[in-house]
């Protein structure tokens, strides 16, 4: 008595395509997500000194796959963080980095210091609050939503 088995080739060509599907929806969603945290870290920022809002970024900002020196699919981590180095034009010599650490910690609502006149104009200008924690702040609010959102992809495919 014999089996006889059919369709495995178009199963694992479902397989392979729903395995690259999926990667390539889940990297474009998690990128939305990166810049939506940017966005709202920038919001969140004070705006005292220098560009700290434009020195939050999203690395790498490529939005494809990565491939290592063989040519194979890497892994790959999407950053949002501070640009450090980045010039204060305001204070020749500084850097955000001289600041930004400090600003976080410490700023309220994070921390004693106060918020001074022009981020108080620019929170009196939106919603969101303005001050410290900024960047930890919108990472929380845009976690909130990231499983949901992953998981919504993956129960379309």
């Amino acid at each position: 008595m014999g089996v006889k088995v059919s369709g495995t080739i178009g199963v694992g060509q479902m397989l392979l395509r729903l395995d690259t599907t999926a990667k390539r929806r889940v990297l474009r969603e998690l990128y939305a997500q990166a810049y939506r945290t940017r966005d709202l870290a920038r919001r969140f920022a004070p705006h005292d000194l220098g560009n700290l809002e434009e020195a939050i970024k999203v690395r790498p900002e490529q939005q494809g796959p990565l491939r290592d020196g063989a040519g194979r699919f890497a892994r790959q981590e999407i950053e949002v963080y501070i640009d450090m180095e980045m010039s204060v034009p305001e204070r020749p010599g500084k850097t955000i980095g001289d600041y930004a650490y400090e600003i976080h910690e410490h700023l309220y609502p994070y921390g004693p210091w106060q918020l001074g006149q022009r981020s108080i104009a620019k929170q009196q200008g939106q919603s969101e609050q303005v001050g410290g924690g900024f960047l930890e702040r919108a990472a929380e609010e845009i976690e909130e939503q990231l499983d949901k959102v992953l998981l919504d992809i993956l129960r379309d495919l």
